[in-house]
């Protein structure tokens, strides 16, 4: 090569946003995230690699829940009408007792407390699916504790469930089913079921505890919304 410097003033001016070639392959092959920060500081490109800035998901108890974060106690007890993100999760426990309840749909998450009566006797940790990541079932992956999804009673729920967190999480994981569901089925949503059934008729359910359920789904033509669940809303 007649010109080394060039080359490299070459390449750093059109090719990696004025770091040298040796920085620019260490945050290109780098097996951990490297912050959008430190992306700045040496390129001035947040985005010369893809990075997630905003990771974690909320958490939400109406019971204080004695916690450990970063291996200092921590005491999760929200203020009635708000929640927290938990954004360092990989540092995060709760206490084996304690059941994670991960719900689907936002009004069901702010409204918790009108949902009180369908866990009864249990120490529940709540905790919302969404953003649609994938953190919530990397975390209950580093823990031992039960998981229960609540979600919508039709074949799209179903499909969640055993795609997002049944897949991980084998039998620890349940998908909740109330004493009354097929009461509230045979009153549910049609348009539900029919929008779905193309997409989920062949779907097959790996859960056996899930079968009568998705047998009553068909029977009945119908879905229903968790949302029915909520309860005495204007106490809250």
């Amino acid at each position: 090569m007649l010109d080394p410097e060039g080359c490299r003033l070459y390449l750093a001016q059109h090719y990696t946003s004025g770091m040298s070639l040796e920085e620019w392959i260490e945050i290109k092959t780098r097996e951990k995230e490297v912050a959008r920060s430190e992306q700045v500081a040496k390129g001035a490109n947040s985005k010369l690699r893809h990075t997630r800035a905003f990771k974690g998901f909320p958490l939400n108890c109406y019971e204080p829940i004695e916690a450990v974060f970063h291996e200092e106690p921590y005491l999760l007890s929200p203020v009635r009408g708000t929640c927290i993100f938990m954004q360092d999760y990989e540092s995060f426990r709760i206490p084996e007792d304690v059941v994670v309840v991960g719900i689907e749909n936002g009004e069901n998450f702010r409204y918790i407390r009108a949902q009180k009566y369908l866990f009864e006797g249990m120490r529940v940790l709540f905790a919302s699916r969404y953003p649609q990541s994938k953190d919530l079932c990397a975390w209950l992956k580093m823990i031992p504790n039960r998981y229960i999804h609540f979600g919508d009673f039709d074949l799209a729920g179903v499909s969640i469930f055993l795609s997002e967190f049944y897949s991980e999480l084998g039998e620890r994981a349940e998908f909740y089913i109330p004493a009354d569901v097929e009461q509230r089925l045979q009153n549910g949503n049609h348009v539900l079921y029919d929008v779905q059934y193309s997409r989920y008729r062949y779907m097959e359910v790996a859960d056996e505890r899930l079968k009568p359920l998705v047998e009553m789904i068909h029977k009945y033509r119908r879905g229903y919304e968790q949302e029915g669940y909520i309860k005495e809303l204007d106490s809250i």
